[in-house]
């Protein structure tokens, strides 16, 4: 295994372990669900703490949602196209919602301090606006059927599906609503008509 797959398999293992454990995953538990020794680890990572900023840098890294953006199937319909970009949009943000919070509610009082947020803030908001761009360009093909223009659909897509995922706002008992009234909200009638 090279020494970039052996990093990317030990982020890969503590994201899972961070979700169904929070940060107490240990460095154990890290190697075993890896195959590796515990030594192996901090041959590659100086402490558990590089681990889990580099989980965090990963889970942020738009590349990710990007490329999902970009592999999405040409679809002959407005309505189809926002809701596979709503799918994508609210799974990433549900995996790094989900993460954050792990890490969050299991610090206690003393590790508050500890920042497991974006490094590079000013980084972490153009990444959100690369994101932005690689939905527009996949909502400009279908431009005529929208009520708005590309740009600013993306943005409308990306800022609701942030903020429905955030966890003092209420839930709809059925998902399928909230994406229906996006397409609603986005697409011209007839076009908004097309369904599954």
């Amino acid at each position: 295994m090279s020494a970039e797959d052996r990093r990317q398999a030990i982020i890969s293992a503590t994201t899972d372990l961070v979700l169904e454990h929070g940060p107490e995953a240990t460095t154990r538990q890290i190697a075993d669900a890896c195959g590796i020794a515990e030594g192996t680890l901090f041959r590659v990572f100086e402490s558990k703490d590089d681990i889990l900023a580099a989980v965090v840098e990963q889970l942020l890294d738009p590349r990710f949602v990007i490329d999902d953006i970009s592999a999405l199937p040409p679809t002959d319909h407005a309505a189809d196209t926002v809701r596979a970009l709503v799918a994508v949009v609210e799974g990433s943000t549900t995996r790094i919602r989900s993460v954050m919070m792990a890490l969050h509610n299991a610090q206690n009082e003393s590790d508050r301090r500890r920042n497991h947020g974006p490094r590079d803030k000013t980084k972490f908001f153009d990444d959100q606006v690369a994101i932005g761009r690689s939905m527009a360009r996949v909502l400009a093909a279908h431009e005529g059927d929208l009520r708005v223009d590309p740009d600013t659909a993306a943005t409308f897509i990306f800022t609701m599906v942030f903020a429905g995922n955030l966890p003092a706002v209420p839930k709809l008992n059925d998902p399928h609503v909230f994406t229906d009234l996006l397409v609603h909200a986005l697409v011209k009638e007839p076009a908004c008509s097309i369904t599954h």
